[in-house]
């Protein structure tokens, strides 16, 4: 039987325990609306190594359905669940929501769509035993089957060759931290600050909080045995959709942090084959608004009938959108009026 009904919580201080204290880690869920992933999600945590009294877990919700808050709450669990709505919409903002409700002297940051392996929890509190300015990465792959389309299988391979490099031993730089299973102690975010709630769009919100912590002396680590796999369930418009907020965050994290410049992708040459293909979307896109709706119809096309094709035209396509919104960005930036 599950918990009784209750709705969930606004932003505010955190429950204490009435009984054993505090946990030694909470897991922070943000999600924004993606209840059968979050169950997902919760069920694997629910069959942990790691004693279910040892650790909490919190899904924080930007912008719910009532569906997705009464799910949550209905759910059984062996350990501590609670539910906290975001006060401001984005993903930053929902992390901080949940991490300021967070008892649990560890915390892990874990994307709704990552389905934990046995060793998740009980890999990153090892990871920190006797560090205390450690932020710990496991290892994400995106699930990938027999019925998998090309969209899958890209972006598998793109993130595989990103693990395989943090496998290496390379030194990891904010640009390579993601957020999605990345743990780090609660004390260290209270000196650097929570994250940046002003990234209200898609990405760089994880890479700006990077820069904050290696500043402050922070070390990044990669551990293999923390292992959770991504069920990727995007469209080719959600993907685009996202490349177009990390062009806006890109100039956003530019205009914060200008010395890490080089180390973007807007620092970053690319090939004259891609810049030309580029420009020339970008000038379409000018003659005409529904160029980018195009751009998604041609790509789905092409993935259902060449699969082949689409993985080889995904990166100049995706690339596209992402100058898109830089240059979406940068006029917005340019035409507001200045500051009083």
């Amino acid at each position: 039987m599950g918990r009784p009904h209750r709705m969930p919580r606004r932003e505010g201080p955190a429950q204490k325990s009435n009984a054993g204290g505090s946990p030694a880690l909470t897991v922070v869920i943000p999600t924004q609306d993606r209840r059968d992933l979050v169950l997902t999600c919760l069920r694997r945590l629910c069959d942990q190594t790691l004693s279910p009294d040892r650790y909490e877990v919190i899904v924080s919700l930007d912008r719910p359905t009532a569906g997705t808050a009464d799910a949550i709450n209905r759910f059984a669990t062996p350990f501590p669940l609670d539910c906290v709505l975001s006060e401001r919409a984005g993903r930053a903002a929902a992390c901080n929501a949940g991490i300021r409700r967070a008892r649990g002297e560890i915390l892990l940051l874990l994307d709704d769509d990552m389905s934990a392996s046995r060793t998740l929890l009980a890999s990153h509190l090892r990871a920190h035993n006797g560090r205390a300015r450690l932020g710990v990465l496991g290892p994400v792959p995106v699930e990938v089957g027999t019925r998998s389309g090309p969209l899958v299988r890209y972006v598998a391979t793109k993130f595989e060759r990103h693990l395989s490099k943090l496998a290496a031993g390379d030194a990891i730089g904010f640009h390579d931290l993601y957020t999605g299973n990345f743990s780090i102690r609660r004390s260290v975010l209270d000196d650097v600050g929570l994250f940046d709630e002003s990234f209200v769009l898609y990405g760089n919100e994880d890479g700006e909080l990077g820069i904050r912590l290696m500043r402050a002396g922070v070390r990044f680590a990669y551990e293999p045995d923390a292992i959770a796999h991504q069920r990727y369930l995007k469209s080719f418009a959600d993907i685009a959709r996202d490349n177009i907020g990390k062009g806006h965050t890109a100039v956003q994290l530019a205009r914060k942090h200008p010395s890490v410049l080089p180390n973007l992708r807007l620092g970053a040459g690319s090939s004259w084959r891609l810049r030309i293909l580029r420009t020339v979307l970008l000038g379409m896109t000018d003659l005409s608004p529904v160029t980018p709706r195009l751009v998604v119809a041609a790509l789905d096309a092409v993935g259902s009938v060449m699969p082949a094709l689409a993985e080889y035209a995904y990166p100049a396509a995706l690339d596209y959108f992402f100058w898109l919104g830089v240059r979406t960005e940068r006029r917005s930036h340019e035409a507001a009026p200045p500051p009083s």
